[in-house]
């Protein structure tokens, strides 16, 4: 059943008619996921329902090039996105060429050896076989892809959690940070935080704070193998 009227959790927009939206999209469990788990669903207008499966199943597609293909946490991850390179799976002749324009636009921006800048790297992406420099390729991620993502999974829990809305003056900001610079966020998040999982390794933390219920900090682990971090604060 759908949502029915009413507001959509990312534009905040009035709409007669709503579509359920899946704050992890469902390609993005691993097959290692239990078949009765329940699915984190928050109603959605079809246009940005639309937008954010473009988007994620784009990243999806990049992010699963990039992850151990062996680890429990991911499993499944890397064979199901490849499908979506691959001709033999395509329903005519219109998806055949979609497919190939999408393999031959990521191999152009495929980096590799001397290309590749340590300081580019996403967390949680580094080498991870023992490589040399001259051996190792990397995939482009969008930067918009991930603040998007993270703004449409804080929004997702506040709603779940909360029934709230995310709207003006409060602002959601991204960050992806290494280890030691994320230190003081982790901390926080250890310490007042809640955590909320979709096992395995599809893990929600958010602390916020008691004194206007919003203001906030979370931290997502996707796979166990990356992870971004958000604070909803007021103002600038």
């Amino acid at each position: 059943m759908k949502p029915g009227p009413g507001k959509c959790v990312h534009c905040l927009g009035e709409f007669q008619k709503r579509n359920w939206d899946h704050v992890f999209p469902k390609s993005w469990y691993p097959n290692t996921t239990p078949r009765n788990i329940e699915k984190w669903k928050i109603p959605a207008c079809k246009s940005c329902n639309d937008a954010y499966g473009k988007l994620e199943d784009d990243l999806l597609q990049r992010l699963a090039l990039c992850v151990d293909p062996d680890a429990p946490a991911s499993s499944g991850i890397t064979q199901k996105a490849l499908r979506a390179f691959y001709p033999t799976y395509a329903k005519g002749q219109k998806d055949r060429r979609l497919r190939k324009a999408r393999r031959e636009k990521l191999h152009r921006e495929t980096l590799s050896g001397a290309q590749v800048s340590s300081e580019s790297i996403y967390p949680g992406f580094e080498e991870k076989w023992g490589r040399s420099a001259t051996e190792q390729i990397a995939i482009h991620l969008p930067a918009e892809s991930f603040r998007r993502l993270t703004e449409k999974i804080t929004r997702g829990i506040f709603y779940l959690e909360d029934r709230k809305y995310i709207e003006s003056p409060y602002k959601i900001e991204f960050y992806a940070l290494r280890d030691n610079d994320a230190e003081p966020i982790v901390e926080l998040l250890e310490k007042y935080g809640k955590v909320y999982t979709r096992e395995p390794r599809i893990i929600v933390q958010r602390a916020v704070t008691p004194e206007d219920g919003i203001s906030s900090f979370f931290g997502i682990t996707i796979w166990n193998q990356f992870k971004m971090y958000a604070s909803i604060m007021k103002g600038e």
